[in-house]
């Protein structure tokens, strides 16, 4: 009977650790995320802008500007690709052959993606106008072959750019 207590004990203490463990790491999580809330950023995806180009206030506010102008256009642009991509994909898949129709279809869809590449790199070029040469210079490294190398996965994240 003495075993059985001690093992109830055993199993307790080690359920409330556990619990305490888990609560201070969701506790971290909740401050981080307060943290952000706090720094009055209604871009909470770009603070990593701000941390790994080490951004003044004043940078990032014009920076998250530039960002929220950019985004409408820039998920217009993807949504066509998408569109575009869907469209060259059906004819591909029910063709044996490279027709006229399949032909304008992949025109279509690399003119997209120029203009989309286009908008990206000058809204890069925008938003490091904003930075001091250096941090220009560190994120236009970091963030040009992105946008050159830009690939059109449905599923892929782009809201960092």
């Amino acid at each position: 009977m003495k075993r059985g207590l001690l093992i109830l004990a055993l199993a307790l203490v080690a359920g409330l650790a556990a619990f305490l463990i888990m609560r201070s790491r969701c506790g971290c999580e909740m401050a981080e995320a307060s943290a952000i809330h706090a720094s009055h950023s209604r871009l909470p995806a770009l603070e990593w802008l701000r941390r790994e180009f080490q951004l003044s206030d004043e940078q990032f506010t014009q920076v998250s500007a530039i960002h929220l102008t950019y985004q409408p256009s820039c998920e217009e642009l993807c949504q066509k690709i998408m569109t575009s991509q869907q469209k060259v994909m059906a004819l591909t898949g029910s063709g044996t052959s490279v027709t006229p129709e399949l032909k304008a279809a992949l025109l279509e869809h690399a003119t997209l993606r120029a203009e989309c590449q286009a908008a990206m790199m000058s809204h890069l070029y925008q938003s490091a106008a904003c930075m001091s040469a250096d941090q220009a210079r560190h994120y236009l490294r970091e963030m040009l072959p992105q946008a050159l190398e830009m690939p059109m996965d449905p599923d892929a994240a782009h809201g960092s750019h």
